[in-house]
């Protein structure tokens, strides 16, 4: 398959023609082609999620490793001053006392045998980290391929590509309207079936128009023709991913 790189070479009747008049191109986004895309946004949607998800671990395990020393220490101080206290409920100054020796007692305790204990804890906690979810996963996997569904499905429709000398238009079956320039294009991206083009701020934000390869709609010589026009107009400079 040639690449759009190859494809921006035109014919010079067809670069005259393009200076005098404004080329209509007619495809259909189907839902064929919303299952294509959602196959290829879940899986960037979903290692995205893992790297959130090991970033999110990362995080919990340091601060597991932070507070689990203090956290077990005051845990049991506060068992043995509420075993004191309780069942009578009052203060007085033998309570006090048995508080304040116990509390000693633990504090020399905890310096000499707290190591093995904090070990044994620490080990349990990463092996429970260390555990498979795939369950949690699988759950996951299907909500974002539900909303991506959902966004995707919302685009489909027939669609008319209206090419002229300074920019695109793109025009919905409803009469909403987008487009770019040709200088603003900053990315040019082709998987096998489609192109996409996208500004610089569309780009940040990880979005783009989409272009399919081949139209249902139009005859497939002048769809070709009109994409080797469209091609041919993208900027140089705009960063071209190539089909995977």
């Amino acid at each position: 398959m040639p690449d759009a790189q190859q494809k921006r070479k035109l014919p010079p009747s067809l670069e005259k023609d393009f200076g005098l008049k404004a080329m209509e191109l007619l495809f259909t986004i189907t839902p064929e082609h919303t299952q294509i895309r959602i196959g290829e946004q879940l899986e960037r949607e979903m290692l995205k999620h893992d790297e959130q998800q090991a970033q999110l671990m990362g995080f919990v395990a340091r601060l597991q490793e932070r507070l689990l020393a203090p956290l077990v220490f005051v845990l049991c101080l506060a068992g043995g001053m509420l075993a004191i206290y309780f069942p009578e409920r009052q203060f007085t100054p033998e309570k006090i006392i048995s508080m304040t020796l116990s509390g000693v007692l633990l504090a020399v305790v905890w310096w000499f045998f707290s190591g093995r204990l904090l070990r044994r804890l620490r080990a349990r906690l990463a092996a429970s980290h260390a555990k498979p979810r795939a369950p949690l996963r699988g759950t996951n996997q299907r909500l974002i391929e539900a909303k991506l569904r959902i966004n995707l499905k919302s685009v489909e429709g027939a669609y008319r590509l209206l090419l002229d000398d300074q920019g695109f238009s793109l025009v919905n079956a409803k009469g909403a309207k987008g487009g770019l320039a040709w200088g603003k294009i900053v990315r040019l991206k082709e998987t096998p079936d489609f192109y996409s083009v996208a500004c610089a701020e569309s780009d940040r934000k990880d979005k783009a128009y989409h272009i399919p390869k081949r139209s249902d709609v139009m005859d497939a010589e002048q769809y070709q023709q009109g994409l080797a026009l469209f091609l041919s107009r993208v900027p140089a400079s705009a960063v071209l991913t190539p089909a995977s």
